[in-house]
């Protein structure tokens, strides 16, 4: 049933439009943000699932020294499938290189993705990402070797969703791909680089200790293993679960931060709107109405604020989630089976604003009308309150103007605290963005280019000895995890002591020789050790334990451990004298079966900048969010203190005041409110994005350093400052429209 009192609330609405339509505009764009970036994750999840399941990815991946025979013996044994596979990377021409599969049977099965799966001899499948960055079409021809293939469809591998070169590589490169022919194809070719995968059957013990046993297992029979892989330790699959987890964060965090704001922004309008109609709510007593009516009728405002807001979101972000989804489909590869629209995430979307807003409003309700009916009837005596703070200032020795506005600040203590969060909120989004590209950009030059005086990275497939090409140094690496860490993985790197490859320095820039154990500062944080030390890691190729001596922290940001190459050599049981790799300043005329990759600095270096241009979308994405969010906060709170002094704006024009005068009190008393916000947050921005960092941690084979140019810090003040120009702007009409018999009106009621 409505009440009579109810027909005013359109009336409320229409006569005071700005801070509600600006809390509704909050409300929707969380609303948004959550349906979409929830929406997007969980559809992301259950396709990769769906992917993993039905196309048997493997467990692991490995490499022996000798071939395996007698498999169905040692699947028996091991409780397990396991497949032989073949590899070889083709170039096709300069720069571009094509890694061809032999079609699998039983394990990481290609899913044809576009097109027809495989047919006679001479079909080729190839991954989306490279076929189109090449303009390869279905149906075209490759020559690849003197033969000629059709292109029958693109496809995806489970155990490539992101298709990396090499496993230390940070992003796809746009002149890499992969493609799966028939076996007797690849056979007719090449003999390529044979690889196992193994799929162990569904059991309750531990992966990873399964792992070890099977290891275990190939030992015993005399079969050496050069390298493991985990699946969940595989930065192919790896950098799918990563984005998961950034999504599931920022679908959490963000949303509900903007969320708690539009409460809190709604709570303010709300407490004012009831302060100034006390006399009301004291006559609607008087008149009958109890309190529980009262209270409905109030708590309408905020649930209609939270309805209208809720609906325009969820109804935005349902519409973004296929094509946001297409987006991160561009640089996975995971066949798009369809999108799920999951009821509880729009129920939670629809349900969340309402539920947190009608508890602010009945919080706020609760506090205002806990006063008798007789003292409510009297209006509010706190107009004029004189707050502790404004007693601190000492503002008779200024002029009236600054007078006027400061004292306008400290009068509305909420009101002022209001403004400081939401743009310090705003300013940790706006510099979120400018972190990442900075950090990235810091990486790029201090991390690549200066520290590294080499230009090409040879990998063989077995360990060498004897000389070495002219211009070239040899080393070793390989992947370890530190004891009881299993889930971080990093490389463990033996290098020539007076290494002229690589330029290793510490926290104040001294050169670091390499005739001792350095490890770089991302690990010596995570295991919180010092020079002297000892730590304990564990060989991702067979899980054998050795303990290191750290000699010193080089301060570097990618995640690896250096040591002479001698003393690597017989730390970990290689030969004397042998190397796995070559740093070289110019390009090497080695034969490709020996190699597993070929790496250019400048190519990774390119490609890093090429894949940043998503990075970039999302930098000006961030920061049309956080403009946004400075409007509109900025907005309704100088609406608020619009609206609270139209008594006085028609005494200043009584008085003579011209137009710009008054504008000038008005509109630019929280100039110095919202700089100190900006100050604020930019504290709390780096404290924000070292929290991020460290749950990111696991995303790359280097942590992202928490650093900004100072460049950055200046376009995010003149962003905030703009935001404040276009909130004055939008509040000028609603200055001039006050009418002078507002004081008259201010009198009559008092």
């Amino acid at each position: 049933m409505v009440m009579v009192i109810d027909k005013r609330i359109k009336r409320v609405f229409l006569e005071n439009k700005a801070p509600y339509i600006g809390s509704m505009l909050l409300i929707a764009l969380s609303c948004f943000l959550f349906t979409c970036l929830v929406a997007m994750g969980g559809n992301l999840s259950r396709l990769t699932y769906q992917f993993e399941t039905k196309y048997a990815q493997e467990d692991a991946s490995f490499t022996t020294v000798r071939s395996i025979g007698r498999l169905e013996e040692l699947e028996a044994a091991a409780d397990a499938r396991i497949e032989e596979g073949r590899m070889f990377d083709y170039t096709l021409s300069e720069g571009i290189t094509l890694r061809l599969f032999s079609k699998n049977d039983r394990i990481n099965l290609p899913a044809v993705l576009e097109g027809k799966p495989l047919g006679g001899k001479g079909d080729i499948l190839l991954n989306p990402a490279f076929a189109a960055a090449h303009e390869v079409k279905i149906g075209d021809v490759l020559k690849i070797a003197d033969r000629s293939f059709t292109v029958a469809g693109l496809m995806a591998l489970p155990n490539y969703i992101y298709p990396l070169r090499s496993e230390t590589d940070i992003l796809p490169q746009l002149g890499f791909g992969i493609a799966v022919i028939g076996k007797e194809d690849f056979a007719s070719l090449w003999e390529g680089n044979r690889f196992y995968s193994i799929k162990f059957n569904p059991s309750e013990i531990n992966p990873r200790a399964r792992s070890a046993a099977f290891i275990e297992l190939l030992r015993s029979r005399g079969i050496e293993v050069v390298q493991w892989t985990d699946i969940d330790g595989n930065n192919r699959v790896r950098a799918v679960t990563n984005k998961l987890a950034s999504i599931d964060s920022m679908g959490r965090v963000v949303p509900t931060a903007i969320l708690l704001l539009a409460s809190i922004l709604i709570g303010n309008i709300l407490g004012r709107m009831i302060k100034r109609e006390s006399a009301i709510a004291g006559a609607l007593y008087a008149l009958g109405y109890t309190k529980k009516e009262i209270y409905r009728h109030y708590l309408r405002f905020p649930f209609a604020i939270a309805a209208m807001g809720g609906i325009l979101g969820t109804a935005l972000g349902l519409l973004t989630v296929r094509p946001g989804l297409l987006v991160m489909l561009d640089s996975f590869d995971i066949p798009l089976t369809g999108i799920d629209y999951n009821p509880l995430v729009i129920i939670l979307s629809l349900l969340l604003p309402v539920a947190l807003l009608g508890s602010s409003g009945w919080f706020v309700i609760r506090k205002q009308l806990e006063r008798p009916p007789v003292e409510l009837m009297k209006g509010d005596r706190d107009k004029s309150k004189v707050h502790g703070l404004e007693r601190m200032f000492k503002l008779d020795s200024l002029k009236f103007a600054a007078k006027f506005q400061i004292r306008e600040q400290l009068r509305s203590l909420s009101r002022l605290t209001l403004l400081l969060a939401g743009v310090a909120a705003a300013t940790l989004l706006l510099l979120f963005g400018f972190f990442l590209k900075s950090g990235m950009d810091y990486f790029l030059t201090a991390e690549l280019k200066n520290a590294s005086n080499f230009k090409y990275e040879y990998l063989f497939k077995s360990l060498r000895t004897g000389p070495t090409p002219a211009g070239s140094e040899p080393y070793a690496v390989s992947s370890f995890t530190a004891k009881g860490d299993d889930s971080r993985a990093f490389n463990v790197i033996g290098v020539l002591p007076d290494s002229a490859m690589l330029n290793v320095e510490d926290a104040t820039g001294a050169k670091l020789w390499i005739d001792r154990v350095l490890i770089t500062k991302p690990i010596a944080e995570r295991l919180k050790v010092k020079p002297g030390d000892t730590i304990t890691v564990i060989r991702k190729a067979d899980y054998r334990p050795f303990s290191l001596r750290v000699g010193g922290i080089a301060d570097s940001y990618n995640k690896s451990i250096l040591m002479p190459l001698e003393e690597y050599n017989e730390t970990f049981g290689m030969p004397k004298g042998s190397y796995s790799a070559l740093f070289s300043k110019a390009r090497l005329d080695l034969p490709d079966d020996e190699l597993i990759s070929a790496l250019s600095l400048d190519d990774k270096i390119d490609a890093v900048r090429e894949s940043m241009a998503p990075l970039t979308s999302m930098v000006v994405f961030v920061s049309a969010v956080a403009f946004m969010i400075a409007v509109m906060i900025i907005y309704v709170v100088t609406s608020m203190m619009i609206e609270e002094n139209k008594s006085t704006i028609s005494l200043l024009k009584i008085f003579g005041y011209r137009k710009r005068e008054i504008n000038s009190l008005i509109l630019n008393s929280s100039t110095f409110v919202v700089a100190i916000g900006y100050i604020v947050g930019i504290p709390i921005s780096f404290a924000a994005m070292g929290g991020l960092m460290q749950t990111l941690e696991n995303s790359a084979p280097f942590a992202m350093p928490v650093k900004i140019d100072p460049l950055y810090i200046g376009v995010g003040f003149a962003a905030v400052m703009l935001s404040y120009e276009l909130s004055k702007l939008l509040c000028k009409r609603k200055v001039n429209a006050v009418s002078m018999s507002e004081a008259l009106k201010a009198g009559t009621e008092s």
